[in-house]
């Protein structure tokens, strides 16, 4: 005898993990009316059992969710693909908390949907520290960044002798305090942007654009640095109309990004390539320049946060967040971003994304 034929019905399978995982489960008809509910919905809501079937669920959802939820629900519904949401649902002690809801359609065998079924999570707390970090960069924002910028003017007027003369002593030290504090902010900039991009790459939108003209863009806007460098900037794509569904603000950042670090650490006069191809089913995006090269032990430590490239051969740990960030954006699409490099001859930075992502 089989263990399952002392379980009954899959039925009785299903019933005891729904009761067994520390998740709201719920299921609903094919047409999306709610038929089950685990008793976690109902110690948790505090309704009736059954109180909560058809459509009825929706009165304790929050009122400023409601409409996207049954937004997103109704697409759903009528694409028959994966559902994926949050909002705020109301404890018995009338306590909002905010929950991710997730589903996913059951077929039979003609490939219609009979059944919906689904989980909503408790991720109140997560949601609640992503808040109060991004109070925390305001605060940042307010009262260190405003405070350095209005020191900086005086600086600047100093040392432009606007306030009168200095003696060279003093003129070098002026100098010197306006060269800090300048670091200083752009470090304060560059933590500001990581923690609200951080965030951002949770939001990222989905529009259809053209890669290759994006790309062509990109390198113009970086002409005049590189060619303040005496550097070549050229762009070959093998593909024209590469249309593809990903967020072009996100997929741009990545981009500049790529392109300021190659003319950054590119020597006077030399060259930088931009090189963009079909590969299967990847689109392949490849930065190269031909400046000194990276160790290749130290590739991969590039993505991790606060690491920045110095000038010259080695790269050091700093205050560097751009490749970080670019990771995040590249993987929130599937897609995956990498350098190669050689010692003393360049590195390329390759970003390959999926040619066939759904919008």
């Amino acid at each position: 005898m089989k263990f399952s034929d002392n379980l009954g019905s899959p039925d009785t399978y299903f019933k005891l993990l729904a009761e067994t995982i520390p998740h709201l489960v719920w299921t609903t008809d094919q047409n999306g009316e709610a038929d089950y509910f685990n008793q976690r919905w109902y110690i948790y809501t505090g309704c009736a059992p059954g109180e909560s079937f058809g459509h009825d669920w929706q009165k304790w959802i929050h009122d400023d969710d409601l409409q996207r939820c049954l937004a997103n629900w109704k697409s759903a519904l009528e694409s028959g693909e994966g559902y994926e949401n949050e909002y705020r649902i109301r404890r018995h002690d009338g306590a909002y908390l905010w929950h991710l809801a997730r589903a996913m359609p059951v077929r039979d065998e003609s490939g219609d949907v009979v059944k919906w079924f689904g989980t909503s999570t408790d991720v109140h707390t997560h949601k609640t520290l992503l808040d109060e970090r991004e109070a925390l960069t305001t605060a940042i924002a307010h009262d260190l960044k405003s405070p350095l910028v209005g020191t900086n003017l005086i600086l600047d007027m100093l040392a432009s002798k606007k306030l009168g003369e200095l003696n060279e002593k003093q003129h070098e030290l002026v100098t010197q305090i306006l060269a800090s504090n300048k670091k200083m902010l752009t470090l304060l900039q560059s933590l500001l942007d990581f923690y609200r991009e951080d965030l951002n790459t949770h939001n990222l939108t989905m529009k259809s654009f053209d890669l290759t003209a994006l790309a062509l863009d990109c390198v113009s806007d970086m002409q005049v640095q590189a060619e303040s460098r005496g550097i070549k900037l050229r762009l070959h794509s093998e593909i024209r109309d590469c249309f593809v569904p990903f967020d072009p603000l996100a997929i741009r950042r990545v981009l500049q990004n790529l392109l300021d670090n190659a003319i950054k650490f590119s020597p006077e006069g030399g060259e930088v390539k931009v090189h963009l191809s079909r590969r299967g089913d990847n689109f392949e995006l490849v930065v190269e320049d031909f400046g000194a090269g990276i160790e290749p032990e130290l590739c991969s430590r590039l993505f991790n946060p606060f690491t920045q490239g110095a000038n010259g051969r080695r790269y050091r740990l700093g205050s560097g967040l751009g490749l970080y960030l670019s990771r995040q954006i590249i993987e929130a699409y599937k897609g995956t971003i990498c350098c190669e490099s050689e010692l003393g001859a360049g590195s390329k930075f390759i970003v390959r994304l999926p040619a066939k992502a759904k919008i």
